[in-house]
């Protein structure tokens, strides 16, 4: 439970609890913490925001878990999402969290063409983590399907990338969106 004094902040409170390396009973904890107490969900967003490389990925582990099973509740957070992920000069393994997030998030009605675009230079992107680059791919995937001619034009870019320069996640990933495609146009 976040306890605090009256001077401790919910954001300080958190820092403490996430000073050394949580394991996944505390995650989880701190996870159902959040989803019962919009102010613990504030919090994370806000060690999330500063410069410790160490705490902003352990508040965005604890993020991604509260996603996956409550998505409705970051809804309303995915342009600040959204921004992180575009920024430059944050870390791989906190980008793969991020993006994370946004899988478990309801699509958008509207096609968000610069996260779009990020997402298909980030899934061919070599430097890139396989991680990153896999779910860049699914992303990119569930975003084109917004207008049919894109959805077509992305699979195309697809079937034309040499998947043998890649690690297996990002070969399985490709292979996933080009399957589901088959799969659409036989139950047709």
């Amino acid at each position: 439970m976040l306890s605090q004094n009256s001077t401790t902040t919910p954001a300080e409170a958190l820092r403490m609890r996430l000073q050394r390396p949580p394991g996944k009973s505390l995650v989880w904890e701190i996870a159902t913490e959040a989803m019962n107490d919009a102010s613990v969900l504030d919090a994370l967003f806000q060690l999330m925001g500063e410069g410790d490389a160490s705490l902003c990925w352990r508040a965005a582990w604890i993020v991604e878990k509260v996603s996956a099973t409550c998505p409705s509740m970051l809804v309303g957070r995915r342009r600040e999402i959204r921004d992180w992920v575009l920024s430059a000069g944050i870390a791989d393994s906190f980008r793969r969290l991020l993006l994370g997030i946004l899988s478990h998030l309801p699509d958008e009605d509207a096609l968000d063409v610069e996260l779009l675009n990020f997402l298909l230079d980030r899934m061919v992107d070599l430097q890139s983590s396989s991680a990153v680059q896999a779910l860049s791919v699914k992303l990119a995937s569930r975003m084109s399907r917004i207008d049919a001619d894109l959805h077509d034009e992305f699979l195309c870019i697809l079937r034309n990338i040499c998947l043998e320069y890649y690690p297996s996640g990002v070969r399985a990933a490709v292979r996933n969106c080009l399957k589901e495609k088959i799969q659409g146009v036989k139950s047709l």
